[in-house]
């Protein structure tokens, strides 16, 4: 028998509360859902990937929806007066006539609708529903009565409706906590079974003041577990790294000379560098293998692995984050595990500039609001842009105002990622910013950093500003450009032959 995966109601809430998601994955199905009001597991119209999308986020779609909604303060119930269903409103969501009329609006831009009351305790938030029971049963100003009071206390809703909030208090503070809702809860009640301007200060003053405590030992206990996290993972990957390097060591150990000798051989890394950086991509499989094309293969590779069986490695990668190619046995283990090696360390390498970046774009660089939207646009375009919410971009054309201000990044930002910004704002000076610093640096941007500066004390203070490379590396790369300088100034002055001369003659024995 056919399941029903969405309603009609369900249908109809969804595409009316897009608008205020920022979710691309229900946004791509918006034409599907506008051309069939029903869908079922069994529709033949619903392709495979839609299917999956609806199961296993239709739900979460759905709370969300709940929550961009509002009951509209200056009028929220309305009774139909007339007795005739045919003179009655119908409402938004199930289209049937409604008598007791609830006029809920979109928080984002204000877009009004008309919904039943048995739609109301449906599809909307438990926020919605409480402040429903009250404006009908009490006080039809409670909703401009909760309005004027969560303006001036906005932790208000959170205690009251964020089942998430406070996730890492301890144990031991939980009865605190239990405590604050319910006095915050009967306060609120209190406040809007009547109607009155004075707002309960007095009353609320106590367990707002709890809640401020308790906040502050919530995120005591986050940084706490953040930090154990952060050992049990270097630890982890350390015990990790070992246990790889006995096992290379070991599988080296039995490797014929000849096959060592071709893993050591440039043209072999160079290759498999070159396909791990279009691997990381995560391109298409036809952009992947019209771009394999143009690279040229080694003649020692071409008996081992062709393009198709690279093609199945990067759909591995692109669906798990590491190639092991159990089902190519033909391919040798040890290219399998170079190019998995190569493909991670340089999908970390790409993912930690691309935080770094978004750092620089949102707050290390002085950019101009056009300056950074640019920036902003750009970094969303690549695979790892993409992975983040959309509100993240939203975020960070005011984040370096807000964060000067004394502001907390985004409690709705992705863990990982506050992460990152949390490492890189650990090094910050006191009183300014400054860039991310890379890790490394290609030939191209050491080009940028000569030809944009002329003395060698600015192409260092430069290079220092956006780089820091191990040591011996940056040694070697400090000289390079030292002697980039000295040369340019050599062609301005044209001393170049007398430089040279007396060079020469200094390096003689």
């Amino acid at each position: 028998m056919a399941t029903t995966i969405l309603t009609p109601a369900e249908n109809r809430f969804l595409q009316l509360s897009q608008r205020a998601l920022a979710l691309p994955g229900l946004t791509r199905l918006m034409p599907l859902l506008r051309d069939h009001p029903t869908i079922k597991d069994s529709s033949d119209f619903l392709p495979r990937s839609a299917r999956e999308a609806l199961l296993e986020q239709r739900v979460d779609w759905l709370v969300q929806s709940s929550e961009a909604w509002k009951l509209l303060a200056d009028s929220p119930y309305v009774i139909n007066p007339s007795n005739n269903r045919l003179d009655w409103r119908h409402c938004a969501l199930c289209h049937k006539p409604v008598r007791y009329e609830y006029h809920v609006v979109l928080r984002k831009d204000g877009h009004k609708i008309i919904v039943g009351s048995e739609c109301v305790k449906k599809f909307m938030s438990d926020e919605m529903q409480y402040l429903m029971t009250i404006t009908t049963e009490d006080n039809i100003h409670a909703v401009a009565q909760y309005d004027d009071l969560t303006a001036h206390y906005p932790q208000v809703p959170e205690i009251l409706w964020d089942p998430e909030a406070l996730p890492n208090l301890p144990q031991t503070h939980q009865r605190r906590q239990h405590w604050v809702r319910h006095g915050t809860k009967d306060t609120v009640t209190g406040y809007l079974k009547r109607p009155q301007t004075t707002l309960p200060e007095t009353q609320l003053k106590p367990y707002l003041t709890e809640y401020d405590v308790l906040t502050g030992i919530d995120q005591e206990a986050a940084t706490a577990a953040q930090q154990a996290a952060q050992r049990r993972a270097e630890r982890e990957k350390q015990l990790a790294e070992e246990e790889a390097q006995a096992a290379w060591q070991h599988a080296e150990n039995q490797e014929s000379t000849a096959v060592q000798e071709l893993r050591a051989s440039a043209p072999y890394r160079s290759y498999l560098q070159r396909v791990a950086n279009l691997i990381t991509q995560h391109l298409p499989l036809a952009a992947f293998k019209e771009n394999l094309a143009a690279l040229t293969m080694p003649a020692s590779l071409k008996k081992l692995v062709n393009s198709y069986q690279l093609g199945v490695m990067a759909t591995e990668f692109a669906r798990t984050g590491q190639i092991q190619a159990a089902r190519l046995q033909i391919v040798p283990r040890y290219l399998v595990a170079d190019l998995n090696r190569a493909s991670r360390q340089r999908a970390h390498q790409r993912q930690r500039d691309w935080w770094d970046d978004l750092f620089n774009a949102a707050i290390g660089f002085d950019l101009t609001p056009t300056e950074r939207t640019a920036s902003l646009v750009k970094l969303q375009q690549s695979w790892e842009g993409q992975q983040v919410p959309v509100s993240v971009y939203r975020d960070c054309e005011s984040l370096r105002a807000r964060l000067t201000a004394g502001d907390a990044l985004p409690a709705t930002w992705p863990a990982e990622l506050r992460q990152a910004f949390t490492q890189r704002m650990a090094v910050q000076p006191a009183n300014d910013w400054v860039p991310a610093k890379k890790n490394h640096v290609t030939t191209t941007q050491l080009r940028g950093l000569v030809r944009e500066n002329t003395e060698f004390a600015q192409i260092k203070q430069a290079y220092h500003r956006l780089y820091a490379l191990p040591a011996e590396a940056e040694a070697a790369t400090l000289s390079a450009l030292q002697q980039v300088a000295l040369r340019r100034a050599d062609e301005r002055e044209k001393r170049e032959s007398v430089t040279q001369s007396l060079v020469r003659k200094l390096l003689e024995d």
